[in-house]
Parts: C-alpha cells; sequence; structure tokens
C-alpha cells in the first residue's frame, strides 16, 4: 500500500511558493545532463603533506618529487638532492646530516623505504655521477617492458656559489622490476640544446617534452619516441611535422619553467608549470591542448604558493596521476631558500614538497 502525502499551500503563499518552484527548476536544469558545476578552489592535501614529514629512517627532505605508479601497486618516488637520517625534536637538522645528489623512495601502503647508494654509515646517491666529478637528477619517468626508465640531467658545478651549476648532459637509467636495482644508464644522444624532462605515454607514441633556456626565457620542445620503446629512434617537431634530425627542433610554447608536468585528461591534455614570465613566480599555471605538439593555450592560474615570500622559492611542479581522486588532481612543488642554505639546518620543514589537490576541470578544454 502506498502513502500518500498531501502539501497544502496557503493561498497567501502560492505567488511565493511558485517563485520558489520557478527556481529549483531552473536550477536543476543548470546542472543537468552534459552539464558540470564549476570547479572546485585548489587545497593543500593533508594526507600526503603528513606522509613527507619525515623525521628519522631516511629521507627527510628533498626535493624533485617525481612518482611513477608500480605494477604491483607500489610508487616510486625520485627526489634530487635529498637528506638522510633524522630530524631534531626541535624541528632542526644536525649539523653531520648527510646530504646526497639523489635517492629513490618506494612507497607501498603508508610505509616510505628510503634507498641510496654506498652503504649507510656512508650513504652515496642512489644514480652515480656520469661522469665523475659531476652529478645527476631525476627528471620524469615511466614503465616499460617490466621496467622503469627514468630520465637523468647530469650537472657540473661553474663559480663556487649557490645556484651556479650547467647542465651537460641527458641520460636514460633503467631499474629492473620487482628489485628495482639499477641495470645500465645510457647517455641520451641528442645534441640539440633541449633538457628532455617530461614523459607522456599515449597509444601511438611516447612523447618526451624539454626545456631551451635563451637567457633567462625558457621554451618548450616536443619529440616523440616509437610506443613501448623509449630507447627507439626519436623525432623531432620541427613546426610542421616530425623529422628524425634533433637540429631541427622547434619550440611550441614559452614560458615553462625548467621542470613541469604534462598529462592526459578526458577532453585533452594539460601542462602544469611555475609561471616562468615571472622570475621566481609562486603561480602555479596551466596550459591546455589537443595534441602534443599544441597549440598549447594558457596560462590559467592555479594557485598561489603560500610559502613563497621573497627569501623562498617554489619550484619543480610534478602532477602524480595515480593518486587522482574525484577528478582532483594530486600536485607537489618544491620550496628551498634563495641565499642561505644553512636556513635548511635551522628548519627541517623549508625543503620537503608540498602537495595540493587541483580541479581538473580548473581550465577550459582546448
Amino acid at each position: 500500500m502506498k502513502a500518500t502525502i498531501r502539501i497544502t499551500v496557503p493561498w497567501g503563499n502560492r505567488t511565493r511558493w511558485l517563485a520558489l518552484l520557478a527556481m529549483m527548476v531552473c536550477l536543476s536544469a543548470c546542472v543537468g545532463p552534459g552539464l558540470r558545476p564549476g570547479p572546485r578552489e585548489p587545497a593543500p592535501d593533508p594526507y600526503f603533506n603528513h606522509l613527507f614529514n619525515r623525521t628519522g629512517n631516511g629521507w627527510t627532505g628533498g626535493d624533485g618529487t617525481l612518482s611513477v605508479a608500480l605494477a604491483d601497486g607500489r610508487t616510486l618516488w625520485l627526489f634530487g638532492d635529498s637528506f638522510l637520517g633524522t630530524v631534531n625534536p626541535d624541528g632542526t637538522r644536525p649539523e653531520e646530516t648527510p646530504l646526497v645528489r639523489n635517492c629513490i623512495v618506494i612507497q607501498h601502503g603508508e610505509t616510505l623505504t628510503t634507498r641510496t647508494g654506498g652503504c649507510p654509515a656512508d650513504p652515496e646517491a642512489f644514480f652515480p655521477p656520469l661522469p665523475p666529478g659531476q652529478w645527476c637528477w631525476p627528471a620524469d619517468a615511466t614503465v616499460q617492458n617490466e621496467k622503469v626508465l627514468i630520465l637523468l640531467h647530469s650537472f657540473r658545478q661553474g663559480r663556487p656559489r649557490l645556484w651556479d651549476w650547467q647542465w651537460t648532459g641527458t641520460a636514460v637509467a633503467e631499474l629492473g622490476l620487482p628489485q628495482l636495482h639499477i641495470e645500465r644508464i645510457t647517455p641520451l644522444a641528442v645534441a640539440n640544446n633541449v633538457m628532455y624532462g617530461a614523459i607522456l605515454e599515449r597509444a601511438e607514441a611516447t612523447y618526451i617534452f624539454g626545456v631551451e633556456e635563451r637567457g633567462s626565457a625558457r621554451w618548450m620542445h616536443v619529440a616523440r619516441a616509437p610506443p613501448g620503446d623509449f630507447l627507439g629512434p626519436w623525432a623531432f617537431f620541427d613546426g610542421k611535422g616530425w623529422s628524425p634530425d634533433p637540429a631541427a627542433t622547434r619550440p611550441v610554447l614559452n614560458g615553462v619553467s625548467t621542470q613541469f608536468a604534462v598529462v592526459a585528461l578526458a577532453d585533452g591534455l594539460a601542462l602544469v608549470t611555475m609561471d616562468n614570465r615571472v622570475p621566481f613566480g609562486a603561480d602555479l599555471v596551466m596550459y591546455r591542448a589537443a595534441a602534443p605538439r599544441g597549440p598549447w593555450r594558457g596560462p590559467c592560474r592555479l594557485y598561489h604558493a603560500p610559502e613563497a615570500d621573497g627569501e623562498l622559492v617554489a619550484y619543480n611542479p610534478f602532477i602524480h596521476p595515480q593518486f587522482t581522486a574525484a577528478g582532483r588532481l594530486l600536485v607537489s612543488y618544491n620550496l628551498n631558500h634563495v641565499s642561505d642554505p644553512t636556513a635548511l639546518y635551522r628548519n627541517a620543514t623549508i625543503y620537503r614538497p608540498r602537495f595540493v589537490r587541483i580541479d581538473s576541470t580548473a581550465c577550459p578544454a582546448p
């Protein structure tokens, strides 16, 4: 038996009731099929910010903050310069804290395991320098044919002062699965002054995005490798099509930071970068395109790093697509002190990634 509920509207309130009903119909139509509500505001991600608030047992701070999902459910995190050891209860670092040029951190659930070279008493970089006297910083990674392939940038020190280093080349490291041991490191034979460091896997090809520095301007280039064959022959976008000649490459976008990330969304591609049109800019911005070669449209402002204050700078944003939740991308950026390296010992919270959630619909589709 069905119960009937009768709503009685007094005649004196009928006009108000009809107006309310009309408004409800209108609101229903505005979010009906085929339309989406507006993007949600970006916000810090408490889980990942807490997860990387490490005070002991391995990695306690670093930059880079790249990640790649592994088929067994683990995530491989890649860091550049990294502090190891412990953090004092007052948030300072001991003066003897080890610093290595790179390391990996393996996440299994909420457990993070740090791996370096050397031995616990005398740790070294996980990825050895090529050649000796230089160092490697990881740029991006992908998984193909039961191996993790990692782009490594080699650097050497210029004048003995902060921030004065020179990029000397790029190599590809291969880690075997599931042990994640280095099998080989192969120099990338691409001589066109482009520092390739962002990978996008697509069915038709693997795309690799890089940066050419012209003074303070940074121009993005794009190359592609055969699908599933990252070390196969690359082709380079020459402004019209794809050429086998690395020197034929032409830029497709100006204003990116040294490192950035590109992901595929349901309605096209998204590129997240610091806004390099402003020196030491603290704004995370997004560009959109239908294809890797562009045209890239934007920028659309996503988030302002609140910690950046002139002394602290925000840099190296990356997207971690395996952790996308409810249409919200997980994006990280790093912090460092512009002029005082000892600040990282006085305050261990500075030199750690910050994680924010960004709505994937925040910027218009291409």
